[in-house]
């Protein structure tokens, strides 16, 4: 009923021009805080009411938000009757899942009740495939970058290269430290592997402008692709490792030939639909991938078998992988991902294919997404379905942002400065997560365009003559 009143239609109008709101004397401000505070409050009492059902836990934020997230998609934005249905086909589809049952065809046997782990995701799957704005929403136009458009990208400068070699040449020179002090290597590995996976979602996030909330889905594809290379068919670590980005590229490719028809949230919630069904196959196929319990024992054969030369071998995975996604940001394909995302009727006026140019980026992320994950199986020694739950996607998301979207070395920074923090904040006290994300926003809240993003801004507004 509130959305139709005027308070309703006066929300809506500042959601889709701001400057007219603000030219009637409307205080914007206070106007999104009230519907914060409504939002906030309703969600209390939608909590309460869900103690009745199951105890309050850790993980119950992630997987309400990711419910009530389906359940608007599904539903259409926008649309108080849409999610509503939503809400009624979801609960009818999992009900029905736990009727159906253990169901038999011939000598194999179907589990319709494990389908309710992503009954929602796979109904969000089928509705944005078949319908891109919801059930009852209405058409959005395929608006990719909702924030300004940003200066071209350019080569980078002789003091940064300098700057870079000198990092490279310390990050070599740690892998001598190893017997002063073990544990740094174990932290190195451990930001490298960040900073590859960090890397190739900023290829899609900052030049393509497709969000992603599924990401790891990639990292667990590359993880899994590895660790099973080494438990059925015993392959060298070299071997593996080239299997970890294939085992990634043919799911992006399948995943990303349905994501990039759409745009903005529908998008990234898609993205999220398929990196929920594939934790779930990851978590129930237990007979392949373990279940639950994973698969243990992938440590690197020789010549990795060694702390240091393993180090050596992720520093190169790492740098490789990250000039290689830079080069391609400087190729005409990366000029041509820019300018679909930045406009995506003109890019199509001169003949480039936005959907084709966005494909093969979502391809090429989810490449190297999977060796950081093949990379991450041989670091630990022991993988789980966890590799490709939400929460992986979130830190990465998380580390893009920190560092800066719209730098090519933001998300270089954010990966290495939030692995550090984790790390360090972990072992400081019990109450590491809460700590963890007060830092993050402190240092949100001082870098608003990110750490390298903010600094890149002062510098640059120091050069300018006054």
């Amino acid at each position: 009923m509130l959305a139709k009143t005027r308070f309703g239609r006066l929300i809506r109008a500042a959601t889709q021009d701001r400057e007219m709101v603000g030219a009637l004397g409307v205080n914007q401000a206070m106007l999104f805080t009230v519907v914060f505070v409504l939002g906030a409050f309703l969600a209390g009492f939608g909590g309460a009411l869900q103690v009745a059902r199951e105890p309050a836990n850790l993980g119950l934020d992630l997987v309400v938000i990711s419910d009530a997230f389906v359940v608007v998609v599904v539903g259409g934005m926008g649309s108080v009757t849409g999610a509503f249905l939503a809400a009624v086909i979801i609960a009818e589809v999992k009900a029905l899942c736990i009727g159906i049952g253990l169901v038999h065809f011939g000598a194999f046997a179907l589990n319709f009740s494990k389908l309710t782990l992503v009954a929602e995701f796979l109904v969000m799957a089928i509705v944005l495939i078949a319908r891109p704005y919801g059930l009852l929403g209405r058409p959005q136009g395929a608006v990719r970058n909702p924030a300004e458009i940003e200066d071209p990208i350019r080569p980078a400068t002789l003091p940064f290269k300098l700057a870079a070699a000198a990092v490279l040449v310390g990050l070599l020179l740690l892998a001598f430290a190893y017997k002063a002090s073990p544990y740094a290597l174990v932290l190195g590995i451990d930001v490298l592997i960040a900073v590859l996976f960090a890397t190739s979602l900023h290829f899609i996030m900052g030049p393509g402008g497709m969000h992603s909330f599924g990401h790891a889905a990639y990292f667990g594809l590359g993880a899994y692709g590895a660790a099973l290379m080494v438990k059925f068919l015993a392959a060298p670590t070299a071997v593996a490792l080239i299997v970890a980005p294939l085992a990634a590229l043919m799911g992006a490719l399948l995943f990303g030939w349905f994501a990039v028809r759409l745009s903005g949230v529908y998008l990234a919630m898609l993205t999220l639909a398929f990196a929920q069904i594939v934790w779930s196959i990851l978590f129930q196929w237990e007979d392949v991938t373990g279940g639950s319990n994973g698969i243990l024992g992938i440590w690197p054969q020789a010549p990795f078998d060694s702390r240091p030369a393993f180090y050596l071998l992720t520093l190169a995975i790492a740098v490789a992988g990250v000039l290689i996604l830079r080069r391609f940001l400087f190729a005409p394909f990366g000029y041509a991902m820019r300018a679909g995302r930045d406009s995506p009727l003109r890019a199509e006026s001169i003949g480039i294919n936005v959907k084709r140019v966005h494909w093969i980026g979502f391809a090429i992320a989810g490449a190297f997404a999977g060796i950081a994950g093949g990379s991450f199986a041989f670091a630990k020694g022991t993988i789980s379905p966890d590799v490709a739950w939400v929460s992986r996607s979130i830190d990465a998301m998380v580390m893009v942002l920190l560092g800066g979207i719209q730098t090519l070395t933001g998300p270089i920074v954010g990966a290495a400065v939030f692995t550090f923090l984790q790390d360090n904040v972990m072992r400081q006290t019990a109450f590491w997560r809460g700590l963890l994300g007060a830092v993050i926003l402190l240092l949100v809240l001082v870098f608003p365009g990110g750490i390298v993003g903010a600094l890149s801004k002062r510098m640059a507004a120091r050069r300018k003559p006054a």
